[in-house]
């Protein structure tokens, strides 16, 4: 006999006795939560993309821009743009999701504090001319070193860097200090020393926070002035960063933004198939129920081996 006092109490939770909702999925259930699906969707995803088609957007590459030269770009905004406005550099073909490259960093380090453990935070790249890099590892050392001015008719324009971070990283995650003399934050990209920001600057913070995919913006200045229709923002580019190795391609985008965020079609047609979708699949469960209508719980569809038991038998 077992032990009685390995016994569980005898409570609702301990017993799974707690009460809990089992709904049967019966036809008329199924179709009509596909119905509501169907005609719910479809309008969550226009008001999306109504919201998207509101976002003025405009995007030049710059690829073919010499290497360590500064090349000109010229932006024409195709319709008013009220501030706040957001200057974006964008990349492609570059898997900053890599679980390599997402673990290769120290928390520790870009925190102001010493870390013991920088060999297996911050491989393979924790080491440069000799000395500990700072700060180290992969995502740090891959910094997006391109540098940008823009003007409109030779007028500087009103932009800033502050504010393009998230605040929570900004005042608890990355705090600067003093280099040691056994740390440098020199770190060789492409064959060229390049000096690494102070890992307060919110154009390093907003790199470090790495993307999901391997097509992504980053926000670099924020524009604090309207532009107008047919304005001409020209770009002055120091083009520094090298994307051949990757076979990427570098952009600078201009956009608004809607109280959703940026420009994103996808979301709001995704959200219309998958309720066209639903809606369909909902006609087609009601055609077969209508054609065809079985009775919840009949026991004539029971079966045992080939042969079917009649109900009155399973009764007893």
């Amino acid at each position: 006999m077992a032990d009685a006092s390995k016994r569980p109490e005898d409570s609702d939770f301990k017993q799974q006795r707690l009460k809990a909702w089992q709904p049967i999925l019966t036809p008329q259930w199924v179709i009509a939560s596909f119905a509501f699906i169907g005609i719910l969707f479809p309008i969550i995803g226009a008001i999306l993309v109504a919201s998207s088609n509101q976002v003025v957007q405009v995007e030049k590459e710059y690829t073919s821009c010499a290497m360590n030269s500064t090349c000109l770009v010229n932006l024409t905004i195709p319709s008013d743009m009220n501030k706040p406005v957001y200057f974006y550099y964008k990349l492609t073909n570059f898997y900053q999701n890599h679980r390599r490259y997402v673990k290769s960093k120290s928390n520790s380090q870009l925190q102001g504090t010493t870390d013991s453990s920088l060999s297996s935070n911050c491989d393979p790249l924790v080491y440069n001319l000799g000395k500990t890099l700072y700060p180290c590892g992969l995502i740090a050392g891959s910094y997006f070193t391109d540098v940008f001015s823009a003007s409109i008719n030779g007028t500087t324009v009103d932009w800033t860097n502050q504010g393009i971070a998230w605040a929570s990283d900004v005042a608890t995650k990355f705090k600067n200090r003093s280099l040691t003399s056994s740390e440098t934050n020199i770190v060789t990209q492409y064959g060229v020393n390049v000096t690494l920001p102070a890992v307060n600057v919110e154009e390093f913070i907003v790199w470090m926070r790495v993307a999901g995919l391997p097509t992504f913006k980053k926000l670099n200045r924020i524009i604090n002035q309207n532009l107008k229709k047919g304005e001409v923002v020209t770009v002055s580019i120091d083009n520094q960063y090298d994307v051949s190795t990757f076979s990427g391609t570098k952009s600078i985008v201009i956009s608004t933004t809607t109280w959703l965020g940026g420009k994103n079609d996808f979301l709001g047609y995704a959200y219309i198939a998958v309720g066209l979708t639903c809606f369909v699949l909902a006609g087609l469960f009601l055609f077969k129920h209508v054609r065809s209508p079985r009775a919840l719980g009949d026991l004539e569809y029971f079966k045992y081996g080939d042969e079917r038991v009649e109900a009155v038998e399973l009764k007893h």
